[in-house]
């Protein structure tokens, strides 16, 4: 039985390691070779995910427990990466919330760079257990919040990578004067430095993008 545990934690650290690769590969090889790759790295990762499960005598989930969206502080392991900008933590007393980070936008799934944001995201945070300071409710009832993890601010960390932009619009109502100069001086070094999706100089703006897709 250990034996098989041991196997299957080394098959979801290769795996990880092949969605890192991929968003690494993703400067020079096209979107239409990541993507199914991509795509079967995440499925294969959640069958690894749910055989370790039932290993460790953990009952397959029927069902999600969802908490009330509310403003505050709680912690919690991250349960599953939807993109760059929006996951699902499991709080202590086992209950699901669905977070939206505060004051980035990171691109669309279908958005180029979008999957390799969302696989960086996964990469740095699923499996792990982070700090969350939800700062806001937004009109789908997500929880908007700060995600901490081992002190790093982790929505300044996908900036700074050039996985997201600063959300400037909204977080001029969110952030105080250093916070949004911080996050302003990230994508700006990024963009500089051409990283992540500012590897295209001509990168299209994630709220751009979907008003694009609405006016067709």
């Amino acid at each position: 039985m250990h034996k098989r545990k041991k196997i299957l934690t080394n098959w979801r650290k290769i795996l990880v390691w092949v969605a890192v690769i991929l968003t690494i590969a993703k400067v020079w090889l096209p979107e239409s070779i990541i993507t199914p790759l991509a795509e079967w790295t995440q499925k294969a990762d959640s069958i690894v995910r749910s055989v370790q499960d039932l290993l460790n005598g953990k009952p397959p989930v029927r069902g999600k427990k969802w908490a009330v969206a509310s403003k505050g502080r709680y912690s919690g392991n991250v349960d599953s990466v939807h993109d760059g900008d929006t996951v699902h933590i499991r709080d202590k007393d086992g209950h699901m919330h669905k977070v939206r980070l505060a004051n980035i936008d990171a691109p669309e799934i279908k958005q180029a760079y979008g999957i390799a944001s969302r696989d960086a995201l996964k990469a740095r945070i699923e499996g792990k257990y982070v700090d969350v300071n939800v700062v806001a409710i937004d009109q789908y009832q997500r929880e908007v919040g700060q995600i901490i993890l081992n002190n790093a601010d982790i929505n300044l960390w996908m900036v700074q990578q050039g996985y997201a932009w600063h959300y400037d619009s909204i977080a001029k109502k969110q952030q105080d004067r250093l916070g949004f100069g911080r996050y302003q001086s990230a994508q700006i070094q990024a963009r500089q430095n051409r990283l992540g999706l500012w590897h295209n100089a001509s990168a299209i703006a994630p709220w751009q993008f979907r008003q694009q897709q609405k006016n067709r």
